[in-house]
């Protein structure tokens, strides 16, 4: 099994609703491409394996290696300052702490981390998920002919496309179809992560509930007016609120810098507004393809959507 943190030349991101393949050479984008998957496919995993060989056939990246993610619900993710050590002891000590804090046995896990030397510490990020579930989850993706060689989580792939790098507190969400992550970062390293069981399609479900089509759940959610989306984003803002409060609690932190909004609906530019208008500090949609020569063109206005392929895709070690 591929360590969690091993590099892979594509980025493949598989979601619950899409997926989406991004190719780096250098700042060149060599692949951009996603495909929507319906649920009744996305569900079964014979339709799923046909449906994700045809697109990756379609590509020519059959047999070439990828990166792909888990998502936040079957990842265990933890954060720790440790003094300054040589790497021989680093890895004693990081092995240790996971071991110690797993809430399973370190025998049926896959782990690895990443670490940050800041000021007189250093900053390690570790990331663990049951063998099991990271062998069901990447089992489509290899079956449909990908060389999965590496297992990633989405917090870390996020900071290496958008590259919060400011030294105060930043706010992540990553809004997805059926989940959002919600992480809190400084200095470029990750301090807290949660994921919640809301996204965009419990927005398209609360529009269909008051009589609209499906069709026109989804206008509303890509291009609609927040006041639409008013009942069901402040549901998120609950969650995030519930996490800042849990951050400053036990970070003893007090003030946050900027909050960054990416994923699908971040598309949406009624969101970012709403959210500006909830918070007392700076939102912001940053495109991951900023920096970054791009054949279609049509595909930069949906960087959002690529965030994590794009985090995949950058992996450097």
């Amino acid at each position: 099994m591929a360590g969690l943190f091993r590099p892979g030349p594509l980025g493949v991101d598989l979601g619950s609703s899409s997926v989406k393949v991004i190719g780096l050479s250098g700042k060149k984008v060599s692949i951009a491409a996603f495909m929507d998957v319906p649920p009744v496919e996305r569900e079964n995993e014979t339709l799923l394996i046909n449906r994700l060989h045809d697109f990756f056939k379609g590509l020519n990246i059959i047999g070439k290696e990828a990166a792909v993610h888990i998502p936040g619900i079957l990842s265990f993710i933890r954060t720790i300052n440790l003094p300054p050590m040589p790497q021989g002891e680093l890895r004693e000590a990081v092995s240790w702490e996971i071991k110690r804090q797993l809430p399973y046995p370190s025998e049926d896990a896959v782990y690895d981390y990443v670490a940050m030397e800041i000021a007189d510490s250093i900053v390690v990020t570790f990331a663990s998920a049951e063998r099991k579930n990271v062998q069901r989850y990447i089992f489509p993706l290899k079956e449909s002919g990908l060389n999965v060689v590496a297992v990633d989580v989405a917090p870390l792939a996020l900071i290496r496309a958008l590259q919060p790098w400011g030294t105060g507190n930043t706010i992540l969400l990553d809004i997805g179809a059926k989940n959002t992550e919600i992480n809190i970062i400084k200095s470029g390293a990750l301090r807290l992560t949660r994921s919640v069981e809301m996204g965009g399609d419990l927005i398209k479900s609360q529009l269909i509930a008051e009589g609209l089509s499906g069709e026109e759940s989804e206008r509303i959610l890509r291009e609609g007016h927040a006041e639409k989306l008013k009942e069901t984003l402040d549901q998120f803002l609950k969650e995030v609120y519930r996490s800042i409060d849990y951050y400053k609690a036990n970070f003893k932190e007090k003030t946050f810098a900027e909050v960054i909004l990416t994923g699908g609906i971040a598309i949406n530019p009624a969101i970012k507004d709403y959210f500006s208008h909830m918070f007392d500090i700076p939102v912001s949609v940053p495109n991951p393809f900023d920096g970054l020569v791009i054949k279609d063109e049509s595909l930069r206005s949906l960087g959002p959507r690529f965030s994590v392929a794009i985090g995949l895709a950058r992996r450097s070690g």
